[in-house]
């Protein structure tokens, strides 16, 4: 395979003016991975493949599932700060694992009597609607939340943009992306793809069974939860602006580095939390090298 950037897929994508590409990266725990059957998504090509994309400047955005047998709160924090601290990723949508009806896992959960919500609303990948063997709704529905504000803090939006900048990201498509996908969880409740910049409502759209609000009711709140939401989001916006241009003006932007733009090495399985703080990471590893072993090919990619 041609090594020149320009002759492989990503420079291909990006001569063909694509700037942003989805990953279904979906989890960075390959026990996780074998439940889900993700076997393809191999995390020892993780980096590697990040760092491609990035050579050529385009947003990385990836889909990640909250809920697997494996997960608990705890598991779910360290992963999300491995991937803040050793992917070159850029965007990071939470879903909640959901047993679509018709699919395996529906099936499966219904075969081996697993509670799971008769309310078919719900199942839009935000909601959890069926049990989970290590957390309670409650933790998962807590999780699934806190996951946003944990992966978008202020401190790891800088990083984002300080790496976009050396990269040659668009900065400011780039801020227009974070400023959605760091907020609008937190103030409309729904994943940042269903949200916008005006949230329309009327007291007569109720949910059937629900009563229907009194006008004088509704609309002074409706005003108010409006007025307060874009508050919010000017500051976040503004606060964003002002740091990219403070990244801009930087006359050392270009040449920021950290762990997660680090090019992959040969002892990346010994110095990585994301190949060595699991069982199956582990396992991943041992693997690969088996593989290289009884094929003589060295170190396998």
């Amino acid at each position: 395979m041609p090594q020149d950037p320009e002759l492989r897929g990503e420079g291909k994508t990006k001569r063909a003016g694509v700037t942003r590409v989805f990953i279904g990266l979906e989890n960075i725990n390959p026990d996780n991975l074998a439940a889900a059957k993700k076997r393809q998504n191999k995390i020892t090509e993780y980096r590697k493949m990040l760092l491609a994309w990035k050579a050529q400047g385009i947003i990385t955005l990836a889909g990640y599932i909250l809920g697997f047998p494996a997960d608990t709160p705890e598991t779910i924090r360290r992963d999300i700060a491995i991937i803040q601290k050793e992917l070159p990723l850029d965007v990071l949508e939470f879903f909640c694992l959901t047993p679509l009806p018709g699919s395996e896992d529906h099936q499966v959960l219904w075969r081996k009597g697993v509670a799971m919500d008769p309310d078919l609303n719900k199942y839009d990948v935000e909601h959890v609607c069926t049990a989970h063997p290590k957390m309670s709704k409650k933790e998962w529905e807590a999780i699934y939340r806190e996951a946003w504000s944990f992966y978008y803090t202020p401190e790891h939006m800088e990083t984002l943009l300080r790496r976009a900048a050396a990269t040659g990201i668009p900065m400011g498509s780039f801020v227009k992306v974070l400023v959605t996908f760091a907020t609008m969880v937190r103030l409309e409740n729904v994943h940042p793809l269903q949200a916008g910049i005006l949230r329309l409502k009327h007291p007569s759209e109720r949910r059937p069974g629900l009563p229907r609000e009194r006008p004088w009711i509704f609309w002074p709140r409706f005003v108010w939860e409006t007025l307060n939401k874009h508050a919010i989001l000017v500051g976040m916006i503004g606060r964003l602006f002002l740091l990219k241009m403070a990244i801009a003006r930087d006359p050392d932007a270009a040449a920021y580095t950290d762990q997660a733009l680090t090019p992959v090495r040969e002892d990346e399985d010994v110095t990585l939390d994301l190949l060595t703080k699991t069982t199956g990471a582990r396992a991943a590893i041992a693997h690969v090298k088996k593989i290289a072993e009884l094929t003589g090919s060295g170190r396998a990619a």
